[in-house]
């Protein structure tokens, strides 16, 4: 953004990652660079040749200076003069001079945003003519209605692609969604050798340590709405504002101009009522937008389908339904309160679904800060933390808290753990209870 004034404030309101190039310093916290606008050598400091979209608001125009420094850049210039508009034609556009100048910049930002996006995966789906999708070890309907989406993107340019998992498909209403999308799902006995694909994407998931089967694979395509990875795939686009990956496939389908059939956008539509609890955390506008694409297209007796199986098929498939009925009265039974947190040991569990479905549970009868449930499940502890505060952000203090010892992150309302039960202590309910005060205090 070069130049600021009241535009560029409001502006900022709303998309605060602009590098702002002004004589004045706009705010602290702001990525900014003080100096004139208008001289060359500021703008090279600022490093314009790399932006991919440039705002001016500056008065004198300077639409010349930065096109000569970044021929292949998106300009949108704030200017009175229509004289501008031949010479923004093909890469750039004016905005008149009125109330709506931010909402129409962050229009045109958006659509550019997406547009390259789209352009980017593309670039790399047309790389191959296979490509192995891989979930984390234990697929949700929001990772198993993503991945199926990434496959159909793939078929619309001619790429084939197998769905794989390392772990378990936990709860029935998961196994219900497999039949409903009518998808075959790969749990291989051995690692399978993923460098037989032209292609590999991490799905709903980007650290390794979320599939136990693709470890030594570095991704070509990462698609999350958690943690960024530390690696760079081919095609990296991680939206941690997002309620669910599903929302960001709802964009791509479109993109792509995949037909979203109702059995798809059921599941799609499940996914994000799930991974927002039934939208009461988490959700931004690119959500409420995925909402608008998938509403009409839902078949609702197949989402009450989809939804009554937990009850329905657990017994029908042999499952034992303590993982979803007893280990909630386990949660309750063993509730603690300590400074306003919500702790809850619910002991050796079937399926790690348990855990944080316990969490969302206690969340919705107790009136505390945080809630924090955790499990044992094979040989990892599992911990969920829900919250109805987004300042504490307890995918931040699940991280601080508990990073030294396994893995941990997530969202401001929710987030996650998980640890060795090797690497915990004799006494490790105190443990984890100390270690979340802690940092509980802290923040």
């Amino acid at each position: 953004m070069l130049g600021c004034g009241e535009v560029g404030r409001e502006l900022l309101k709303r998309e605060p990652h602009f590098r702002v190039v002004d004589k004045d310093v706009v705010r602290e916290g702001y990525d900014d660079v003080k100096g004139d606008p208008t001289d060359r050598e500021v703008l090279k400091k600022a490093e314009i040749e790399k932006a991919e979209i440039v705002v001016i608001l500056e008065k004198n125009s300077l639409f010349s200076l930065v096109r000569n420094l970044n021929p292949d850049a998106f300009v949108i210039v704030y200017e009175k003069d229509r004289k501008m508009q031949n010479m923004c034609m093909g890469k750039g556009l004016i905005i008149p001079t009125d109330e709506a100048v931010a909402d129409e910049c962050l229009t045109q930002i958006r659509r550019f945003e997406k547009l390259k996006r789209k352009e980017r995966l593309e670039r790399v789906l047309r790389s191959g003519k296979t490509m192995a999708i891989i979930m984390h070890d234990n697929p949700d309907p929001d990772c198993i209605s993503s991945a199926l989406s990434l496959k159909k993107i793939g078929e619309k340019i001619g790429v084939d692609s197998d769905l794989f998992y390392g772990g378990q498909i936990g709860y029935s209403e998961n196994w219900v969604l497999v039949e409903l999308l009518e998808t075959e799902l790969i749990s291989p006995g051995t690692k399978p050798d993923f460098a037989n694909y032209d292609i590999t994407a991490f799905i709903d998931h980007s650290p390794w340590y979320y599939t136990s089967i693709a470890r030594n694979v570095n991704p070509d395509i990462v698609i999350d709405h958690h943690i960024p990875p530390e690696y760079e795939g081919r095609f990296v686009d991680v939206r941690e504002n997002a309620g669910s990956t599903a929302t960001i496939l709802t964009e791509y389908l479109q993109l792509f101009g995949v037909d979203i059939d109702s059995k798809l956008a059921t599941g799609l539509f499940y996914a994000l009522l799930v991974d927002t609890n039934s939208f009461r955390r988490g959700i931004c506008e690119l959500d409420i937008e995925a909402l608008r694409v998938l509403r009409k297209k839902v078949d609702t007796d197949l989402l009450s389908q989809v939804e009554r199986a937990r009850f329905s098929k657990a017994l029908e498939k042999g499952r034992e339904p303590s993982d979803f009925l007893n280990i909630l009265g386990d949660a309750v039974k063993n509730m603690q309160m300590r400074d306003d947190v919500l702790f809850s040991y619910v002991g050796k569990v079937k399926h790690r679904d348990a855990v944080s479905n316990s969490a969302d549970f206690l969340l919705k009868m107790e009136r505390v800060k945080v809630v924090l449930v955790y499990g044992i499940v094979g040989d990892t502890m599992y911990i969920s933390a829900r919250s109805w505060d987004e300042k504490l952000h307890v995918g931040e203090l699940l991280r601080e808290a508990f990073h030294e010892l396994g893995r941990a992150g997530g969202h401001p309302l929710a987030g996650g753990a998980s640890i060795s039960v090797g690497k915990l202590p004799e006494n490790f309910k105190e443990e984890i209870v100390e270690r979340f005060l802690k940092v509980m205090r802290k923040s």
